[in-house]
């Protein structure tokens, strides 16, 4: 009862919420025992290839793609890369986090540059009422609630730079990605490294 007068969000659709997540959680380890038990000394060469090609940069790069522009290319193929060619964890994590959050301003940015179009902003008015609604009533902890949800990062960052939320507000629902990318990361490594 006190998640519904809090947050206007149902018993039922916090659960759904839950189950989603957790699901994309456990698709994610499910996925990774799957490559790695059928396919992994052809991923492992592809991964030591990449990592010879483009390194800790072309993750770094390939990530900046992926949650500036929803890039085809999710995040989790550079923690994947990274997992399969055995390559140093704290430098390969630092990329994709480092492109990860850049690329994740960038989107913002974008967006909100849209967002000043006259034919965009018009599109935009009830979401961007609901939006002042949720952070004049709940601030930060909106943008800290919207980080758990089962949506990709490059969505929130499109989401907030066309709503117009404030950069520290960004900035805190950008800090939040980090334990989420640590989280994906060890579950990538606990998929593939399963015997």
């Amino acid at each position: 009862m006190i998640a519904e007068q809090d947050t206007g969000v149902s018993r039922r659709e916090a659960w759904l919420l839950a189950a989603r997540w957790f699901g994309g959680l456990a698709l994610v380890v499910v996925v990774m025992l799957a490559l790695a038990s059928t396919l992994r000394a052809p991923l492992e060469k592809f991964g030591r290839a990449f990592v010879e090609s483009f390194g800790y940069a072309g993750m770094a790069f390939g990530t900046f793609l992926a949650d500036g522009f929803h890039f085809p290319i999710p995040p989790q193929f550079y923690m994947f890369v990274a997992v399969s060619s055995h390559a140093s964890r704290l430098p390969s994590f630092g990329a994709i986090t480092l492109g990860s959050l850049l690329g994740g301003f960038a989107g913002y940015n974008l967006a909100a540059r849209l967002a000043r179009l006259e034919f965009v902003a018009r599109r935009l008015e009830r979401s961007r009422r609901a939006a002042d609604q949720a952070f004049a009533r709940f601030g930060y902890r909106a943008a800290i609630f919207a980080t758990f949800l089962p949506i990709a990062y490059s969505v929130l960052c499109y989401a907030a730079g066309l709503n117009g939320l404030p950069r520290r507000v960004f900035a805190v629902l950008s800090l939040c990605r980090i334990p989420r990318l640590v989280l994906f990361y060890y579950l990538v490594q606990l998929g593939w490294s399963w015997r």
